[in-house]
């Protein structure tokens, strides 16, 4: 039996030629391809108020001008809930039993409200988020 070595040869390179050619077009595609450009508006909330430690009492206090954060984003639920505030071009995430700048503590976040504690008072900032499009 007798092998065309000439033949192999060529075989080879062809073969190396086309995976060689396919690995150069993915390449060209990854190269040329662009994500999306998604743009997020989010208008601010500046509807925070204080709201008193105790359930019963119904008297509001206004906000301390210190606690002027608005809420660009949240996550509810029962566990591990978070928000992300904003206040001088600051972003901040809180998740619920941790401290926002080492002073204002997440008690809760629902789809409603997001309640901070400092100090036996409490603060609530609205999670009302509304995307203009």
């Amino acid at each position: 039996m007798k092998i065309n070595f000439i033949l192999v040869k060529k075989a080879l390179i062809t073969l190396l030629g086309a995976v060689a050619m396919y690995y150069l077009i993915n390449l060209y595609l990854v190269l040329m391809s662009q994500p999306e450009n998604i743009k997020n508006n989010f208008s601010s909330i500046s509807n925070s108020q204080s709201i008193s430690e105790n359930p019963g009492q119904s008297i509001q206090e206004s906000v301390s001008s210190s606690f002027n954060y608005k809420v660009i984003g949240y996550r509810a639920g029962d566990k591990r809930a978070s928000v992300i505030v904003e206040k001088n071009n600051q972003t901040y995430v809180v998740q619920q039993g941790e401290l926002l700048e080492n002073t204002y503590k997440l008690e809760s976040v629902n789809s409603k409200i997001a309640i901070f504690t400092q100090n036996g008072k409490s603060y609530q900032l609205s999670t009302d988020i509304t995307i203009n499009n």
